[in-house]
């Protein structure tokens, strides 16, 4: 199955990366490139902030990286290839926004976190597997990104 990542989320889930960082969209594509060689998965990962958008030169090694022109955002992008997939059933999307986890359950695509993912990379390429409790998904913890979702979605209604 190839995955479809949000770039910036899983940075945001990395702590080793920082969004801070003006080199952490490379530093992230690199260790992409090695779990596809590695596992032979194809990896699309979108980024927003991009200019001039489109495909990226970071492409290769089985990586293809997308940055989003101006008035687009990620978000948008990947929803754009998830309705666009051949066979979205077949696709694993990586992303904590709920407008995209939506619309890849819709197509039938499987979602896995940021957390999950990273905890799968780390396996693959024979980093350390463990997780620290900041990193850790807990049963019952709410995802702040999900909570935003559900208090403006039922705001003023209770």
């Amino acid at each position: 199955m190839p995955f479809l990542i949000d770039g910036h989320n899983l940075i945001g889930a990395m702590p080793d990366l920082r969004l801070e960082d003006p080199n952490d969209e490379a530093r992230l594509v690199e260790r992409l490139q090695r779990l596809a060689m590695r596992t032979g998965r194809r990896i699309t990962v979108v980024f927003d902030r991009g200019a001039p958008g489109g495909a990226s030169a970071l492409s290769r090694g089985g990586v293809t990286v997308r940055f989003a022109s101006s008035g687009v955002t990620a978000d948008e992008l990947l929803i754009r290839q998830i309705r666009s997939e051949r066979n979205p059933r077949g696709l694993i999307v990586v992303s904590s926004d709920r407008s995209v986890q939506e619309a890849a359950r819709r197509y039938g695509a499987s979602v896995w976190s940021a957390i999950k993912f990273l905890t799968y990379m780390r396996r693959q390429l024979g980093e350390a597997a463990s997780v620290t409790d900041a990193e850790e998904e807990k049963p019952g913890q709410v995802d702040p990104t999900e909570l935003e979702y559900w208090l403006r979605l039922f705001q003023g209604k209770c």
